[in-house]
């Protein structure tokens, strides 16, 4: 019988299984890592889309704004919500976006009424500031869809996203030129719209 056996030896056993379960360790914290941070700049990616959709609705029906005619097609600045004249559907329509409970509802007066906020939002503010002849509306966006999960981790709070945006809208009359005023008259004295 051959007594020169090759086997290894328990020592040499334990020595492979400690450098194995090092390696995975390190393999384990790197995929962790990895995953967690992708998810956390998927979660901040979408919400950075809903707060530009939201902003992005708002400026688009704050370009169609119309100049008022009467006192109820004044618009309104408040805080949380500010409403504006429009044509929508052919018609002079007052908009009105509200903020509440998270959402951002859009209405318009005699015509559809829809929440434009897909995910939660934290906080929605509109200012009016300037005089005169320069005013403008600040408009503040914050987006934070895992707000109200209890169990996130500190880097989870770092998803919110805050949008501001300054638009100058032209329903402002003080900021209108005497020429813009004029043919303004003149396009609502004729049947058309201003």
């Amino acid at each position: 019988m051959n007594k020169n056996k090759q086997a290894f030896t328990l020592i040499e056993i334990m020595v492979m299984v400690a450098i194995l379960t090092m390696i995975s360790g390190v393999a384990y914290r790197l995929m962790t890592g990895t995953f967690s941070q992708f998810f956390k700049s998927q979660t901040k990616l979408t919400n950075l889309r809903a707060a530009s959709l939201i902003l992005e609705r708002l400026k688009a029906d704050m370009r169609l704004a119309l100049i008022p005619i009467t006192d109820a097609e004044k618009p309104v600045v408040e805080g949380s919500k500010i409403e504006f004249c429009i044509i929508d559907e052919g018609r002079r329509r007052m908009v009105k976006y509200s903020f509440n409970d998270g959402e951002i509802r859009r209405n318009v007066v005699g015509g559809s009424n829809r929440i434009i906020s897909k995910v939660k939002v934290s906080d929605f503010r509109v200012e009016e500031s300037g005089e005169g002849d320069s005013k403008l509306i600040s408009i503040v966006v914050v987006v934070d869809s895992d707000k109200d999960l209890e169990d996130r981790s500190q880097s989870d709070k770092g998803n919110q996203v805050e949008l501001r945006a300054v638009l100058y809208p032209r329903f402002f009359i003080e900021t209108l030129s005497d020429e813009e005023k004029f043919w303004n008259l003149a396009r609502y004295t004729s049947g058309g719209t201003p």
